[in-house]
Parts: structure tokens; C-alpha cells; sequence
């Protein structure tokens, strides 16, 4: 088992509120599609969301993709020496010493070295430690790279994984993409960046405060025929989104049975026995779904429900939030309760890890 021993978060650019973003939609849109969106961003549950691009900015036609990668990467930069202060701030010297893994993950841009490169040099990292960037997980990424780090941990019990996700969707926003799926995009998604420091079961500890959560198991799958459902193209403006409207469909079909499957490998009997979650919120619908369809408790989303509405869709860093909302706002819970941290992402596919309380907290 993997215990999850501390999370931060950080949040580049500025916050907005949705009204706010709402405002500025007749610079971009009119007629139906102003219509649309004006819809789409009431009906996003969406509150508020941080953007490292201001709206006025986002709307200027003709960016080039180079000149958004750049932007992208400084801010990466940026956000990677935020965290970095914040986990030096919060562990000792020989914890950071016993990070034998570093998995970062980011969608949103392009950078040779990554941003693990960034993370190393600011912590005084071993130069021998092991790294693994995922750079094409999209949503689902956060989720996936929790799983590598419990399943490396598991190998190594005396050692430390650290994971880290960026993510800045505002860089992806095409003005010159007026089709649906982009309006939908441009309603829920936001930028930010948080970390998860986690150890292997016989791992030193000197922090005074008990770890409250573990990971005790991870199961994932891949949907055959829909790489079209989410993803982007690459074009000479930059990244366009792609956000099928089979996505929720499909959720309310096939999440039933993927869910019964991980719970068969969890020897869980029923959904109802989840007392707490970090699910990624998808978007409103999706969280719907797995509500009225998988059956998960409201206990579960709740916290994926908060961080929708303060952040938005983050991308692969938005279930770490969750995590992060998790541990340090919501009710203690006593050892041995059960959670479910889930996420989806392009391939069609999902990733669902199943937690337990260690402790009350």
C-alpha cells in the first residue's frame, strides 16, 4: 500500500467568476452560439475558476502556438518553483531525501527537459532519482500517475514518490474554434497545479501529524473504438479541443459495468460501502452519471461537487485538488473507512483507485 502523507495545491494567474468569464462571451460569439454558451456557462456548476490568460487576451484571433508554448512553459516553470517552496516548507531534509520517484504530468503544452527537471534542482533532489513524465493522459493523468507511484511503492516500501501535475488549459483555448464542443470546453476548464507526496508502508516518518489516507489498489481500462470521444489536434494555432458528445452517453451506459469490475478486484460488494471520494469532475454531467449510474454515494462526489465550482475542470490536476479538499476541509473520518479517488481521460479510459482511512483526522 501507498500512503498518501501530504498535498498541495497552487493556482497561477487569476481567479475569476464565472458571471465574470460570461460577460466577455458577446466579444467572441453571437446569435445561436452566443446563446449556447451564455447556457453551457450557467448550467456548468462551475463558480469559479483560475485563468493565466486574461479574457480579453484569450479572445485576440491570431496567436501563434509558439507563443502560446511559451507562455505555457514560463508558467509551468513558475508554478513547479511555487509548489517546490510549499513541499520544502512542509517536509523535512530526509524526506525529501527518501523521493525515490518523481511522476509528473501535464496535457497542456510541450517542454524538453519536463518539469521534473525543475522539480529536482528545486528540492536538492537525489540526482539518481527515478522520473516518469505522462504527457498524453489528459484527465485521467493525476489519477493514472497516483497508480504508478502505489504500484512502484509497492516494490520499494521504504522510499517516497512525489507526483506533481500542471496543467494550463487557458493555453489551449481557440478563439478561432467556434464548434460546440469547444463552447463546452470553454465553460468548465481552468488552470492550476498541486503535488502528492506519498510513501511506501515502511518509509521513515518524522512529520508529528499521522497520514490520514492509503491507497490499498488501483484497477484501470481502456474502451476499445473511442479514441474519438476526447483528445486534441494539433494545429497550426495551437491545440484544438476534442470532446465528443458519445462522452456522457457512453458514462451512463458503460459505468455500471467498469464499476462492478473494479469492485470485484477491490472485494468490495457494493458501492453504497464508499464513504469518501476525489473523483475528477468531468463536468456537471459526468458527475451526474456516476451519481445516477455507477450508484456512487453523494458522500463520494461531494468533494469533486466543491472543487468544480471553486476551480473548475483542471485537467489531470483536478482529482489532486479533490485529494487536497479531502484531507484538510472535510469531516475527519475514523481508520478503515473507504474511498474511491477516479478519473477519465482520452483513450476512452478510466482510472479508479481505491482509498483507506489510516487514521482519524
Amino acid at each position: 500500500m501507498a500512503i498518501i502523507e501530504q498535498t498541495w495545491t497552487f493556482f497561477p494567474g487569476r481567479s475569476y467568476s464565472q458571471d465574470e468569464l460570461s460577460e466577455a462571451l458577446p466579444r467572441w460569439l453571437d446569435g445561436r452560439a452566443l446563446g449556447l454558451a451564455r447556457q453551457l456557462f450557467r448550467r456548468s456548476a462551475v463558480e469559479r475558476r483560475n485563468l493565466v490568460i486574461a479574457p480579453h487576451e484569450l479572445l485576440a484571433v491570431g496567436r501563434s502556438f509558439s507563443a502560446k508554448n511559451e507562455l505555457y512553459r514560463t508558467t509551468v516553470r513558475d508554478a513547479c518553483g511555487a509548489l517546490s517552496r510549499r513541499i520544502a516548507e512542509g517536509t523535512t531534509e530526509d524526506e525529501r531525501e527518501s523521493i525515490d520517484l518523481v511522476v509528473t504530468v501535464s496535457c497542456t503544452g510541450f517542454q524538453i527537459p519536463a518539469m521534473d527537471a525543475t522539480l529536482v534542482a528545486a528540492l536538492s533532489l537525489s540526482r539518481n532519482v527515478r522520473r516518469i513524465n505522462l504527457t498524453q493522459h489528459g484527465c485521467a493523468g493525476g489519477a493514472a500517475a497516483l497508480a504508478i507511484a502505489h504500484e512502484w511503492l509497492a516494490g520499494h516500501p521504504t522510499a517516497r514518490a512525489l507526483v506533481v501535475c500542471v496543467e494550463l488549459c487557458s493555453v489551449t483555448f481557440l478563439p478561432e474554434d467556434r464548434s460546440e464542443e469547444n463552447l463546452v470546453s470553454a465553460a468548465i476548464f481552468a488552470d492550476g497545479a498541486a503535488a502528492v507526496l506519498l510513501a511506501g508502508e515502511r518509509a521513515e516518518r518524522q512529520n508529528a501529524k499521522a497520514p490520514a489516507l492509503q491507497i490499498r489498489d488501483t484497477f484501470r481500462e481502456l474502451f476499445a473504438c473511442t479514441e474519438h470521444f476526447m483528445g486534441f489536434e494539433v494545429r497550426e494555432e495551437g491545440l484544438k479541443i476534442k470532446l465528443s458528445r458519445d462522452v456522457v452517453p457512453f458514462a451512463e451506459r458503460g459505468l455500471p459495468d467498469v464499476f462492478a469490475r473494479a469492485l470485484a478486484r477491490f472485494h468490495v460488494e457494493d458501492p453504497s460501502q464508499f464513504s469518501f471520494g476525489a473523483v475528477h469532475p468531468g463536468g456537471r454531467r459526468v458527475l451526474e452519471a456516476l451519481e445516477d449510474h455507477a450508484r456512487l454515494p453523494k458522500s463520494v462526489t461531494r468533494t469533486s461537487w466543491d472543487t468544480l465550482a471553486r476551480h473548475g475542470n483542471m485537467s489531470s490536476v483536478t482529482v489532486l485538488v479533490a485529494l487536497d479538499e479531502l484531507l484538510h476541509e472535510h469531516a475527519p473520518l475514523g481508520p478503515g473507512a473507504l474511498g474511491l479517488v477516479t478519473a477519465f481521460g482520452p483513450g476512452f479510459c478510466t482510472e479508479i483507485g481505491l482509498l483507506e482511512t489510516t487514521s482519524g483526522r
